[in-house]
């Protein structure tokens, strides 16, 4: 609650006269900040209540999380590519990205080499 709103009655209150900025800032309480839980911790409440982890920076290979590389960086020079397509093709290609956890560019490769 602020020291000079009354919440509860919406008024606002007139600072003291003769109160300076730093004797009303020292009234103000100090705040600390909350301590933060580890994701492992975060996923695992997530879990209970039928939350699914918005992580997905590590993959698994038999088992033993892997980095994905790093997005972005490329060998060769890149082009911008915007199509328009039905809503159901849309989704399905996004179902495809996403199922294969692919970049739209890696899933139009798949897609291109016939996978």
């Amino acid at each position: 609650m602020s020291n000079f709103l009354d919440l509860d009655s919406g008024e606002a209150e007139e600072p003291p006269d003769g109160a300076s900025l730093r004797e009303m800032l020292a009234k103000v309480p100090v705040s600390k900040p909350r301590p933060h839980l580890s994701p492992d911790i975060s996923d695992k409440l997530a879990t209970t209540h039928g939350f699914a982890s918005r992580d997905h920076s590590d993959r698994f290979l038999g088992g033993i999380p892997v980095r994905r590389p790093v997005r972005g960086t490329t060998s060769e020079e890149t082009k911008q590519l915007a199509i328009r397509m039905p809503v159901s093709l849309y989704k399905d290609f996004l179902a495809f990205a996403d199922g294969r956890r692919l970049t739209y560019s890696e899933a139009i490769r798949a897609l291109l080499d016939g996978h």
